[in-house]
């Protein structure tokens, strides 16, 4: 009997599958949605409002030191490695001569920096934090309590991956004292966050300028935890090191909602989701306010908070100093408005008749670069 040999698939086979698979991995990650099927109603708009909130500029995911060796290793001989007083000066420096209000520290796995005597003297707020750096991904773990052993934040030993376990206990730690956390650069190549959030609180879907960064696969993995109905606040991170080459950047940052900039208010806005992600100090602001029959201020809700289910949900957005570029809203059944911006102070009142659960988020872009990104405005299940 002759052996069966296996039936070659024809080229011109191949070479469609493979296109196909290119074209949809490109699709998922270029910012594509599906239209909706239930595009709002657009009213007339009303000037001047929402009314632009007080805030803060915030820098988060902020190095003092570039060495991954205390990160790897974090034992007692390494700790000279664990932060960089020199680089926590020039960060304090560069961000403060950037008219930023506070920063966020992330050195790998250490909180040592939080310690250093010149946060008392800094020019801003210096809000601790920890990178928790595994071989499985990392997250941003954003004002844990610093007079507790920082030992109970480390992940397992660098060779070792983390199992389910790990990650919850780190988030379920994290909480106990007071921290924030986030998934940091969710898609980066080798450091990959697995597809469970873990019961975090957010994720930086838009941080270091660079393809190793695949900052567009992060929008759309929080985009489509959305969709699911996961609730997770956005974030922007510099991921500055500095001393590196590659990364002595300062940018993208955090407009955040907030009457002051010290660091209980900071937080509790970043919590709220009071916030949108900035490309820079100079980037459009964008604003999103809701009506729910009040007196048509569009101050009865903003970006990150729940609203009733109602039959009609009335939106206004707001974009100022954003001439020339282009507003994106987008729902969970995809894309809701996609329109122009041709003043310096614009503004689109839409009609929604949102289903429970629903959420509405949005873009701004000049041709393809993303200058600003809001936190959604949920409705309730």
């Amino acid at each position: 009997m002759r052996a069966a040999t296996a039936v070659p698939t024809p080229p011109t086979v191949l070479g469609t599958l493979s296109m196909l698979g290119t074209s949809l991995v490109l699709l998922a990650c270029s910012g594509r949605y599906p239209q909706s099927a239930t595009p709002p109603t657009e009213l007339t708009a009303l000037p001047g409002l929402p009314a632009l909130p007080p805030g803060c500029l915030v820098a988060n995911h902020v190095h003092t030191i570039v060495s991954d060796r205390y990160s790897h290793a974090p034992v007692p001989a390494n700790e000279r490695w664990a932060y960089s007083a020199s680089g926590l000066r020039a960060a304090i420096a560069g961000f403060a001569g950037d008219g930023v209000d506070a920063i966020v520290l992330a050195d790998h796995n250490s909180i040592a920096a939080a310690f250093d005597p010149q946060i008392a003297s800094a020019p801003l707020t210096v809000i601790p934090g920890m990178e928790w750096t595994t071989r499985s991904g990392h997250a941003l773990l954003i004002d844990p309590r610093v007079d507790l052993p920082a030992t109970e934040l480390l992940p397992p030993p660098w060779r070792t991956r983390p199992r389910t376990a790990d990650f919850r206990a780190m988030v379920d730690r994290t909480h106990a004292r007071g921290g924030i956390v986030v998934i940091a650069h969710p898609r980066v190549p080798f450091r990959t966050w697995p597809d469970d959030t873990f019961g975090a609180d957010g994720v930086e879907v838009w941080g270091l300028r660079s393809f190793v960064m695949r900052n567009p696969a992060a929008l759309r993995w929080w985009h489509d935890r959305l969709v699911r109905g996961e609730r997770l606040i956005a974030v922007a991170g510099t991921d500055l090191h500095p001393g590196a080459r590659v990364r002595r950047h300062r940018e993208p940052l955090n407009r955040v909602h907030a009457a002051r900039c010290d660091a209980p208010t900071v937080l509790a806005a970043v919590r709220a989701g009071h916030l949108a992600l900035v490309r820079d100090r100079h980037a459009p602001t964008l604003l999103l306010g809701v009506e729910t029959g009040g007196d048509l201020d569009f101050a009865d809700a903003q970006a990150g908070d729940l609203v009733p289910a109602t039959a009609t949900l009335d939106l206004q957005i707001r974009v100022l100093g954003g001439e020339g570029t282009r507003l994106r809203l987008l729902g969970r059944d995809g894309l809701l408005l996609d329109r122009d911006i041709d003043a310096a102070d614009a503004a689109v009142r839409l009609r929604l008749r949102p289903r429970p659960g629903d959420f509405v988020r949005a873009e701004l872009r000049r041709g393809r670069a993303l200058l600003a990104v809001s936190n959604p405005v949920y409705v309730e299940d």
